[in-house]
Parts: C-alpha cells; structure tokens; sequence
C-alpha cells in the first residue's frame, strides 16, 4: 500500500537485482576456474561480497557533495581484487564542483597514499579510468603526533593536498600497516567545505538505480576478474613478471606490481627468493583464484612484506609457499590453508628502481612424486 505523497520504488529495480541473483548459477558455472570445491564455494562467496560492496557505494556512498570513506576490504572478511592485508583501502566520491578538507593521523601507520581518480572500474559508469593526482606521507606535514588535515580540490598546488580536475570522481586512500592483526590506524575523515550539511531525502528513483548499479557491478566485477586471472593463468604459471598498467590500474609514480599464477600440487613447495630494492616498500600476497588474500585474522603466515621479513646475510628474501612447512633453512614458509592454485602478486612502493630479478621454482619434497611441475 501506497500512502498519499509516498513514492513506491519501481518493481523493474527489485526484479533486476532478483534476476540476477537468480541468474547467476547458470552464468557462474560458465566461468573459467578450477575444478576444485574450494575456489567454487569461494568464486560464490566472492558474487556476494561484490553485492554487498555494490550496495554500499551505490546507495550510501554515492555523493560527492556529502562525501563519506567507504572500504571496500573490511577487517580480513570482504576483500575485493587483489587486496594486500598489510593495507587498508578508503574511497570517498568526489567533484571538482566542491573543496573539501580530510583529515587523519599517522599513528600506526607507516606509509599512505592520496590518489585521484576519474571514471571507475565498476562496470556501471562504463567511463574510463585516470589518475589525476596522488600525493604521499613525504608531501604531507602532520603534527607532533601525526594528526594531518589536507585540502582536495580543484586548482590545488603545493603540500597537505590534492587537485581536481573537472572528471574527477574518486578520492582513494591506501594506508600501510606494520601488522594489520595488531595495528589500529585513526578512522580518516572527509568533508566538503560549505554548502548544507544533511543530504537531501533519498528517493524512489535513487534508490532504484542504486540498485540496479549493485546488481552490476557485482556480476560485472565477478565475471572480469574470472576472465582476467584465466589469462593470467595461461601466461604466467609459477611465473612473475611485471603488471601491465594501461591506465586501468593507474597507481603513482614509484608503485609497481609483478604479478602471476600459483600452483603447488600435495608435495611440492613453490620457492620465491629475491633481492629487494633498497629502500623500497614490498609485499608479496598469495591469493585465492578470485583474487583475494587468504584467511589471516587468526594468526596464519599467509602474506610478507618488507617490515616482516628479514633478509639473508646476502640480502636476499626466501618465502615458500607449501600446503605443509618444508623447513627450508632461512626461508619463510607461507601457508596456503587447502587452496592448491591462485593468483600472487608483488607490489612495491617508494620504488624507483628496476624491479628485483625474481626466482621461482616448483620443488618435489617426496622422491616418490612425479613431474607435476606443468
């Protein structure tokens, strides 16, 4: 029922969430992946996460005159494309119609990262993607303890702050942890200077296209990245070679990935060793086919990164990624808690350098196994 100056939302919106929900088995089981139960229980899982990631920054993030920080990754539970746990990731709407003042702290965090985009990868604004301006911790002036305000906008030159230009959309943040299981970072904030404070009511026709934008991008971003790590898998088996950034990726200057493929049969370890940039940020984070961390709340060594990991005598790193530990003198055993494939990926960070010369190879523990190595 209807009350007299009320507004239903439209049926088609709710039909077309349901629908694709509805849909989504049949289209799932058309998908490249694995025949194995955890990556289809955890590709799934993965199409719900998406949705509910959708439903937030297509309803209640959606605003550049009222910004608000979303994460998309939330505290080891939702994860979206290739996130690393030694990171946390905010994104706020933005206008280069509006100023607007962010504020946070550096306490428990190492490293940060202000970056400006236009258009988005979503899948509903089909626009494409640009970095417009990025700044981090070594153009930001913060207080005795590490409290900083920083002015985005349209024009803005100098230190504690990003420019706008006219296509700008996105306000994304990257912070870096020493230990994400310990480290408790300040919530950031954002505002725009003047106008109104309360947004206006929401309405019917709002909502609808918010919903309909959720229904996408969950398909959407549950179907590219499917089709993205097929590929990957075929090129860069037990291999890693730089990432190719044609703008989709866009990270700032001195942010570089090598990523590929992992597969580790019941009785082999997969062995990664390297010699890091001096000076340089590094992570290295095995994932699930569907790109996402595995599990580490619960105090699992599933992830590595520069503040972590200490090098050889030689300077060299040795992780190794085994279902069980090798015991491999001086290497750090990464667990891979029932997956036996995924996707990995290396980023650096404050890295102007060539990346590292990167060794991988695929070992028999047992002298009863076979040649699985391809």
């Amino acid at each position: 029922m209807t009350l007299p100056g009320q507004a239903s939302v439209p049926a088609e919106a709710f039909t077309y969430l349901a629908d694709m929900i509805r849909d989504f088995p049949e289209k799932f089981a058309q998908l490249p992946m694995p025949d194995n139960a955890i990556d289809a229980a955890e590709g799934n899982r993965l199409f719900l996460r998406y949705l509910t990631i959708g439903i937030e920054q297509f309803i209640e993030y959606t605003d550049p005159a009222y910004p608000d920080f979303q994460q998309k990754t939330r505290a080891g539970v939702r994860k979206f494309a290739g996130d690393s746990p030694a990171q946390l990731y905010d994104s706020s709407p933005v206008s280069s119609k509006y100023q607007y003042i962010v504020t946070g702290s550096m306490a428990e965090t190492e490293l940060i990262e202000l970056t400006v985009y236009s258009g988005d990868l979503s899948g509903a604004n089909k626009t494409p993607r640009r970095l417009i301006d990025a700044i981090t911790e070594a153009e930001i002036d913060t207080t005795t303890d590490g409290s900083f305000t920083l002015t985005v906008a349209a024009g803005h030159e100098g230190r504690n702050g990003v420019k706008l230009d006219t296509d700008a959309s996105v306000l994304s943040v990257r912070r870096y942890l020493r230990d994400p299981r310990v480290d408790r970072p300040r919530p950031l904030s954002i505002r725009r200077i003047g106008g109104p404070v309360n947004p206006p009511p929401l309405t019917a026709d709002a909502l609808a296209t918010g919903l309909e934008r959720a229904a996408q991008f969950a398909w959407f971003n549950t179907r590219t990245w499917a089709q993205w790590v097929g590929t990957t898998k075929t090129e860069k088996f037990n291999a890693l070679s730089p990432m190719h950034d044609s703008g989709d990726i866009f990270t700032p200057a001195g942010h570089k990935y090598l990523n590929g493929y992992w597969a580790v049969p019941e009785g082999y370890a997969l062995r990664i060793s390297f010699t890091p940039p001096t000076g340089a940020y590094w992570s290295f984070v095995p994932m699930n086919y569907w790109m996402e961390s595995l599990e580490w709340r619960f105090g699992n060594r599933v992830f590595a990164t520069s503040f972590d990991t200490e090098p050889d005598e030689t300077g060299r790193i040795e992780l190794v990624l085994a279902h069980d530990d090798p015991k491999f003198p001086g290497a750090t055993w990464l667990e891979t808690l029932g997956h036996s494939e995924g996707t990995m990926a290396f980023r650096f960070a404050r890295c102007h350098n060539e990346l590292p010369e990167t060794t991988i190879e695929l070992i028999c523990l047992d002298k009863c196994c076979g040649d699985r190595t391809k």
